[in-house]
């Protein structure tokens, strides 16, 4: 087998069965050890990796919770704390968009476009010199 051959081979056995959206939400991992926090960078409708410190061991089941949102899972890997998880059933769509969007919702009131003044900057007028 030639080394184009092999690494063929070896980038489709890497694919993944499903999309994965990176992203920054914050949430809670509950194992039998106990619940702590946690950030999910990366998910998709099969699974998640998860940032935390001292990651739960592979193997062992948990709940990811995220708002009102509970998902239970098996970790399926461990290492520095971060933790990848298998979800125990898929994810729908809308959930995964849900979650996927979460960190562009605005945390405080939008600005009213309607009432920004042209030419204003920081308070004062911008002139021309």
């Amino acid at each position: 087998m030639s080394s184009l051959d092999f690494r063929k081979q070896a980038a489709q056995q890497d694919r993944r069965r499903s999309a994965r959206f990176i992203v920054e939400v914050p949430a809670f991992i509950q194992t039998v050890v106990g619940k702590r926090p946690c950030h999910i960078s990366n998910i998709s409708d099969q699974g998640a990796m998860i940032e935390t410190d001292n990651a739960p061991p592979a193997g062992i089941a948990a709940c990811l919770t995220m708002g009102e949102t509970e998902i239970f899972c098996t970790v399926k890997w461990s290492d520095k704390g971060k933790c990848g998880v298998e979800f125990e059933n898929p994810l729908l769509d809308t959930t995964l968009a849900a979650i996927a969007t979460e960190q562009v919702q605005p945390q405080g009131p939008v600005a009213d476009v309607g009432r920004i003044q042209m030419g204003r900057k920081r308070g004062r007028l911008v002139s021309g010199d």
